[in-house]
C-alpha cells in the first residue's frame, strides 16, 4: 500500500472527517454570534439554539469537504476520468438533499443558500473532477512470438 493509493486516502479521509468537522463548528459559531442578528434568527427565543444548529451544519459541511479533499488524493492524476457524468449526477442529488435538509430547519435563507453553494464547490473540486477510484495500472505484458 504506498501513501496514496485508495485504502490509504480512505485512512486519510475517515481520520481528517471530525478533525474538519471540529475545525468548522469551532470557527463558525464565534462568527455566527456576531452575524445572527443581522440575518434575523428563525429562533428569537433561542439565539443560542440557532447558532449551534448553523454551526452544526457548517462543522457538517467542512468535514465533508477535508473528507472529500483527503480521498481524492493525489491531485495530479488526470482530470478526465471515466464516470463523470455519473458522479456529477450523484453530487447533484446528494446537495438537494441537503438542501432540503436545511430547508427544513428554517433557518434563514442566507445560511441555506451558503452552505449548499460550499457543498456544491467541494463536491466539483474533488469528488466530480478527480473521482476516487484510481486508475488501472497498463503494465507491459512481453510480447509472445506467435
Amino acid at each position: 500500500m504506498t501513501a496514496v493509493s485508495l485504502p490509504a486516502r480512505i485512512v486519510y479521509a475517515v481520520l481528517a472527517f471530525p478533525l474538519g468537522a471540529a475545525a468548522g463548528f469551532y470557527l463558525s459559531t464565534p462568527l455566527f454570534i456576531k452575524l445572527a442578528p443581522l440575518f434575523h434568527d428563525p429562533y428569537p427565543s433561542m439565539e443560542g439554539f440557532g447558532v449551534f444548529v448553523m454551526a452544526l451544519g457548517v462543522g457538517a459541511a467542512s468535514g465533508l469537504t477535508v473528507f472529500l479533499v483527503a480521498l481524492t488524493l493525489p491531485w495530479k492524476r488526470r482530470r478526465k476520468r471515466r464516470g463523470r457524468a455519473g458522479r456529477a449526477i450523484f453530487a447533484a442529488l446528494f446537495i438537494l438533499l441537503a438542501s432540503l435538509f436545511l430547508a427544513d430547519q428554517g433557518n434563514a435563507l442566507i445560511y441555506d443558500l451558503a452552505i449548499a453553494t460550499w457543498l456544491a464547490l467541494a463536491m466539483s473540486f474533488t469528488f466530480v473532477r478527480y473521482g476516487v477510484l484510481d486508475q488501472p495500472r497498463r503494465t507491459a505484458t512481453p510480447g509472445r512470438a506467435s
